[in-house]
């Protein structure tokens, strides 16, 4: 966890002068923009579900995936909606969505800090 002290102050108590104390600092470095968005997202239905499909990026940093459903527009962001799935999977089930209502969906990829992806979004018309 990063400290919130900017001017700070340590004490080293050590007891016996044969002991030596040291500091070691570790700078960790962020990756400061997200891997690629995710590919070629679609749906059909299967057994009353919506099934998404997407291809993931190639990216070595490349975390998992996060899939959101919005029933008024598409997700702007992970938390704009209903998340459905999270991790390395290429597909997910909307087990939970009346399949006969439109809505929106969007999956994002992200890294470890995380940084998420812009979303590759798609529109399901609902059953007519």
């Amino acid at each position: 966890m990063e400290s919130k002290v900017h001017n700070g102050l340590v004490e080293w108590i050590v007891d016996g002068k044969s002991q030596s104390t040291e500091l070691v600092v570790n700078y960790v470095n962020r990756r400061t923009h997200p891997v690629s968005k995710p590919k070629n997202l679609s749906y059909s239905v299967e057994n009353n579900m919506v099934k998404l499909n997407w291809d993931n990026p190639d990216d070595e940093d490349f975390v998992g995936c996060f899939v959101v459903r919005n029933r008024f527009h598409p997700p702007r962001s992970p938390y704009d909606g209903v998340k459905l799935y999270g991790g390395k999977d290429e597909y997910t089930y909307d087990n939970f969505g009346n399949p006969e209502i439109e809505k929106y969906y969007a999956v994002f990829s992200y890294d470890a800090v995380p940084n998420y992806s812009d979303p590759e979004t798609i529109k399901y018309p609902g059953r007519e």
